[in-house]
């Protein structure tokens, strides 16, 4: 199988057989962290969001002549576990993790987030006799600096769809089948140094394409180039000038619009485990297929997808499981990432989502009392004379609070119950006096 894919001659997919030392190898790799899982709800959320989130949470490694040293390295997960669509961030320290819970309470209020009590958070659970397949996506254009033209985002025109419905439909494929599948869409983000758009020592510059694609040159033609290679000392191989479309305009703008963006450096990973070799395989590439959605025609930026076996799908599942980022040239803008990286909302119209069915936040005001602390006998004791409204300087006290409840023995004789009772008579009487009144009148 491996050598008719080397050959090309298969779809370069191949599933592995999950045995109990591939169960130990994989989980062994499990840094150990805490993971955050997001119970999303209907009425919020979304990839605008979701650039505020990434804009706040940027924290990047240090910068260089030659490019930067690695920052933090960040998960989020996609998850389609027993039934369910599922969210869940993986930070690379206590510090982030607990900067990236602050935020998303800020970012998602009406979500649900949980920490989890565990280190080490699986990505897919792994049982022996299941098959596990998988597959990464890298951009189009990505040396010489292609890869800094944007995939399709929300503030591009033809971003009106939330492209996560079309993947979660995939990652749940047919209710009906008899065959269980898990599966995964992690992407793995770095922050970049802010001027991650100024390119690299070898590599061209947000400024230098944008002016590129204003300005482009005609291609030459093979017997041009034919020439050149007979004559290169009377041909030149330059290519000529030619007059920029709107296409090339409208390109070279939205290019040039990702100066001064926070940007981040990407991986993109999809892992399907399956009681079935095929079934795995197929899922996968269902999934990755999906992600045709951010395919941007101006810039003529989009995702392939590279399907994964024998050592090279080892090795990227030892990286998905470890949380680990591979360079493949893959930068974004704040804005595209988020495309990518964000909680949904009912716009995806997805029902096997893990919705959010109550507030996470606001239900207590902040400054309410905590009314524990009348219960502690030696904060508020409750003997009448002790009570915060009959202490001395009540007025200027935490709990100064009147009171609410009168001792019986006060009573002085009088039965509330009859009282009451003769009370609600009298109340009647006076009533039916006042509706003859207003009928007289």
């Amino acid at each position: 199988m491996s050598t008719r894919q080397k050959l090309g001659l298969g779809d370069g997919y191949e599933a592995l057989e999950v045995t109990p030392e591939l169960i130990e190898q994989l989980y062994g790799e499990l840094p150990e962290r805490k993971s955050i899982a997001v119970q999303p709800s209907k009425d919020g959320g979304g990839p605008k969001d979701a650039i505020d989130l990434l804009t706040a949470v940027h924290n990047p490694g240090r910068g260089g002549i030659f490019g930067s040293a690695d920052g933090p390295t960040h998960s989020f997960e996609m998850r389609y576990i027993n039934g369910l669509v599922g969210f869940q961030w993986v930070m690379a320290t206590t510090e982030a993790q607990k900067q990236m819970q602050r935020q998303l309470e800020t970012f998602y209020p009406d979500a649900h987030i949980d920490v989890s009590e565990h280190d080490r958070p699986a990505l897919l659970p792994l049982e022996e006799g299941r098959y596990v397949a998988g597959a990464y996506l890298r951009l189009r254009k990505r040396s010489d600096g292609k890869h800094l033209y944007p995939i399709k985002h929300m503030d591009i025109e033809g971003f009106e769809n939330d492209p996560y419905g079309s993947i979660t439909a995939e990652m749940i494929g047919e209710r009906e089948s008899d065959t269980e599948t898990d599966l995964s869409v992690q992407t793995i983000f770095e922050p970049a140094p802010s001027d991650w758009w100024k390119g690299g020592l070898l590599s061209s510059s947000i400024d230098d394409i944008a002016d590129e694609l204003k300005s482009p040159r005609k291609d030459e033609s093979f017997l041009h180039a034919l020439k050149y290679e007979l004559f290169p000392e009377k041909y030149e191989l330059v290519g000529q000038e030619r007059e920029a479309s709107n296409k090339d305009k409208q390109a070279s703008n939205i290019v040039r619009e990702q100066r001064g963006e926070k940007g981040f450096r990407l991986n993109l990973r999809i892992i399907g485990v399956s009681d079935d070799p095929d079934t795995a395989v197929r899922r996968v590439a269902e999934t990755a297929q999906q992600f045709d959605g951010y395919y941007e025609s101006k810039t003529e930026q989009g995702f392939e997808v590279v399907p994964l076996y024998d050592k090279p799908l080892l090795t990227e599942l030892e990286r998905a499981y470890g949380r680990t980022r591979a360079d493949r040239k893959m930068i974004m803008g704040v804005r595209g990432a988020a495309g990518l990286i964000h909680i949904p909302n009912d716009d995806i119209n997805t029902q096997d989502v893990d919705w959010s069915l109550t507030s996470h936040a606001g239900d207590v005001p902040a400054n309410a009392p905590r009314f524990s602390e009348y219960h502690d006998p030696e904060t508020v004791p409750w003997e009448k004379e002790l009570r915060s409204v009959g202490l001395e300087n009540a007025d200027h006290w935490e709990y100064d609070i009147p009171a609410t409840w009168t001792d019986p023995e006060e009573y002085d004789g009088w039965n509330p119950g009859t009282d009451r009772q003769e009370g609600s008579d009298d109340r009647e009487l006076d009533r039916d006096q006042e509706r003859e009144q207003e009928v007289s009148a």
